[in-house]
């Protein structure tokens, strides 16, 4: 279901064409440019996170996170994600990527990744920390900009 698409023969124009969400695994400040200009709103989203989870119970962020992202963001809006690390909190238990392709029913999506690209797979973190994060890019309906 995913794929990769190489940075260097890609345009501002085709970037715009490709399915969504889009995963920006490059420092291509042009395509962030780009984006903001075409309309998509950025959204750093860590300091909205968390002021909505403040004094909730861990039980109910695991069960109301996802939903509470939701309704924050802009609907039928074109987004562009950044800073959403505290995402990747293993106490939460979410499937950030599987958030991510929800998200893109509602909103054109675009994130710029903080991980690496392995082959197939894309990863959070390193090895041995508790936020490490594995993703095979097959099992999303994604695609990645390498």
């Amino acid at each position: 279901m995913g794929r990769i698409v190489s940075s260097r023969s890609l345009t501002t124009t085709e970037l715009f064409r490709l399915a969504h969400p889009i995963l920006l695994c490059v420092d291509k400040p042009n395509f962030e440019k780009a984006a903001i200009e075409n309309g998509y709103r950025q959204i750093r989203l860590n300091l909205m996170l968390a002021w909505l989870l403040a004094g909730l119970e861990l039980n109910e962020i695991r069960t109301e996170i996802a939903e509470k992202i939701r309704n924050v963001l802009p609907q039928r809006d074109s987004v562009f994600l950044t800073d959403y690390e505290m995402l990747f909190d293993p106490r939460y238990e979410l499937d950030v990527l599987r958030l991510f392709v929800d998200i893109s029913r509602h909103n054109k999506l675009i994130v710029k990744w903080y991980g690496n690209v392995e082959k197939e797979a894309l990863t959070y973190a390193e090895q041995g920390f508790a936020d490490y994060k594995r993703y095979l890019i097959n099992d999303y309906n994604i695609v990645v900009v390498n």
